[in-house]
């Protein structure tokens, strides 16, 4: 592919462009360092390297060797990544060191008397079902060592390695390093949102603070001694964009103590690292914003783990995420023209059979390393060329009953009718515990009470939805809830049903929103002891469409302008509504011509009744099916409130896409309540 734009020049004006890989090993064949294609490409394509592990805690802290005291920690660079970086310098390639500080992929030992781990034992009946759970065993409290030791381990871990930096040469090549990853999480519940880890829990909170203060130091002191230049010094963290971590963030690396300063007041921050582990749904505004943000606390900005996952189940999964990565990048270009301290964006991975996040296929290559989509939608980003249109993809309105059984001698085939894992967990057909017949579907290797079961309802999208099913688990109860990144001010959760042991039905109504690509339902647990998540069962798994509903209570809906010269202006308002205390759309209109239509593609090929209310001072109104040249389905009198228009009517097959109108005899306004399509 040497006839490929290098995005590292298409963006030279504007920030590194940067990818993440690791060194090919016995067992990691597909790796990218020592693989001479693979390294041809991130040569020509990229200008910033990071190593996906070799630099982390859990490989480089030598608590095992001879020169570890109870006091001292030493730093010792393991084989791949001297393999790593020695190909970087010999090619010129720049690397963000990651990471100094992190709660996970860190030795248990470090924390430990003698670095010796004692753990608290798991249920041997549950090991016996899961024998994984060996590897998540908390360390007892009573083999931690005092924070006074910590810290010191802490920091002589930091020098040793900022001092190797420059002692053996790569202080040109490594220009920033993470020095602290994913420390904040809300969802902890504590008052700091300070993270529950080993690091907190002995130091304190401001073992964030440390972290920098001990980073910053050695640098300060091996640049003097060695003559060397200075990496820039981040906080690195996932969900950035989210307001409330967002927030915390800030807050945390302003927070001060009797004992020192902030992290920025001292000046300690040298950037801000977003992650950027994205699906093709995420609202990109509100990720710009948290940018700017950000850009106003730390002089840098580096995206620094970008992915966009697809999430798209059918043949327009990679146009939707090549349309999401053009907009994406269009956005960062205009932030930082805009001011941004954008200076470098970084891909987790190269080719998408290597991603980390294996089946979402979030990368710009395939793993022949030809270009997806995506890779044109970055470079189109800057030349403003289309992607084109999406292929139209037939759509199945059926009602869906699954009941796991046997069909002629055949087991059930869950994975064809949409059923997968959410989560890393593990799900199987279970012949021993059904509500009826002889079959369910059933999840036990779970690792968080989020973890459970999912079904793909994507033919739905812009359907209201009737779900039900007969679920079993210990747990307090099981939640049928909906996924919804990026979804706006959409709820998630449709009902739950209390279990406590016993089959109970669950059964709920859901408005799957129409901005989306696919949409999976889920059912997880609601747990007594988070630390014990329990095994879900389901069965006799139903959706029913109820039809189409737009009742405009929600940012994004299905209307769209409609005009030839004269256009009207649409909004959502509490002015008018037909219960009197919801909302509706407003047609501000100047001209008869300056009308509005509404998206009903998913019926292309299909009779339908349509019911919906318009209020208008004029006294025609007409609904009818838009195109080159439109059809009138109905043309009705209206009332003084709000006309209720029902019509039953046929949507051709063949059509790319289909949109109801809706017209009057003049140029009043026009307010339009509780759509609603069905199948007739």
């Amino acid at each position: 592919m040497s006839d490929l734009a290098a995005l590292k020049d298409l963006y030279k004006d504007y920030f590194k462009i940067g990818v993440a890989g690791e060194r090919v090993s016995e067992r990691f064949t597909n790796n990218e360092i020592g693989n001479p294609h693979k390294e041809a490409m991130i040569l020509k394509q990229f200008n910033s390297f990071t190593f996906a592990n070799e630099l982390k805690p859990m490989y480089n802290m030598a608590f095992h060797s001879q020169a570890a005291a109870e006091d001292f920690l030493p730093f010792e660079l393991n084989p791949n990544a001297k393999f790593m970086l020695d190909f970087a310098k010999a090619n010129g390639l720049k690397v963000r060191g990651h990471v100094m500080v992190w709660h996970s992929q860190c030795p248990k030992e470090i924390f430990c008397k003698g670095y010796s781990p004692v753990t608290i034992p798991t249920d041997p009946e549950l090991l016996k079902e899961n024998p994984r759970l060996k590897y998540f065993e908390k360390l007892d409290p009573v083999c931690y060592v005092t924070r006074d030791i910590l810290l010191k381990r802490l920091k002589s871990y930091i020098f040793n390695l900022v001092e190797w930096m420059y002692k053996d040469g790569y202080a040109d090549t490594i220009y920033a390093w993470d020095v602290v990853n994913e420390a904040i999480e809300p969802a902890d519940k504590k008052e700091s949102c300070v993270r529950k880890s080993y690091w907190s829990e002995i130091i304190g909170d401001d073992y964030i603070y440390w972290s920098f203060r001990f980073a910053y130091d050695a640098v300060e002191k091996f640049s003097k001694e060695y003559n060397g230049p200075k990496p820039i010094l981040f906080y690195n963290d996932y969900n950035e964009f989210d307001s409330v971590k967002k927030e915390a963030i800030i807050k945390n690396l302003n927070a001060e103590t009797d004992e020192h300063g902030s992290i920025i007041s001292e000046g300690l921050l040298g950037g801000i690292g977003m992650q950027g582990h994205l699906s093709d749904n995420n609202n990109i505004d509100e990720y710009i914003s948290a940018l700017m943000d950000y850009s106003k606390l730390a002089n840098v900005v580096h995206i620094t783990e970008l992915d966009v996952k697809c999430t798209c189940t059918n043949i327009n999964a990679e146009y939707y995420q090549a349309v999401f990565y053009r907009e994406f990048f269009k956005a960062l270009v205009k932030a930082k023209e805009a001011g941004a301290g954008l200076e470098c964006v970084t891909f987790w991975g190269l080719t998408d059979d290597n991603s980390w996040i294996r089946g979402a296929n979030p990368l710009l290559f395939h793993g022949d390393l030809t270009p997806k989509k995506a890779y044109y939608g970055l470079c189109y980003a800057l030349s403003g060329e289309s992607l084109g249109e999406p292929e139209r993809i037939e759509i199945d309105l059926s009602d869906k009953f699954f009941d796991f059984e046997k069909t002629t001698d055949e087991e059930f085939d869950y994975k064809a009718a949409g059923f997968k894992s959410r989560g890393w967990g593990e799900i199987a057909l279970c012949d021993s515990m059904a509500h009826s017949g002889s079959r369910c579907l059933f999840t036990n290797r779970r690792f968080g009470a989020w973890s459970g079961i999912s079904l793909d309802v994507s033919d739905f999208i812009g359907q209201t939805v009737k779900v039900s099913a007969w679920v079993y688990s210990p747990a307090i109860a099981v939640n049928l809830n909906a996924e919804l990144a990026g979804s706006g001010d959409r709820n998630s959760f449709i009902a739950s049903a209390d279990t406590n042991g016993n089959w109970s039905y669950i059964e709920g109504e859901y408005e799957i929103p129409s901005n989306l690509h696919s949409m999976f339902l889920y059912f997880d647990t609601k747990e007594e002891n988070p630390e014990a998540v329990n095994p879900v069962y389901i069965d006799e798994v139903s959706v029913k469409l109820i039809g189409q509903k737009e009742s405009f209570e929600h940012r994004d809906n299905i209307a769209s302008i409609r005009g030839m010269g004269h256009l009207p202006v649409l909004m959502v308002t509490d002015k008018e509504s037909v219960d009197k205390k919801s909302r509706s759309l407003l047609v501000s209109r100047a001209e008869k011509d300056a009308t509005v239509k509404f998206d009903i593609s998913s019926y292309i090929g299909r009779s339908i009744t349509l019911s919906l209310y318009v209020k208008t001072k004029d006294s025609l109104i007409r609904v009818g099916l838009d195109g080159n040249v439109p059809v009138v389905f109905t043309e009705v009198k209206s009332d003084t409130g709000f006309t209720h228009i029902v019509t039953n009517c046929d949507i051709p097959a063949g059509l790319n896409s289909a949109e109801f109108f809706v017209e009057t005899n003049g140029n009043a306004d026009m307010f339009i309540d509780d759509i609603l399509v069905t199948l007739a």
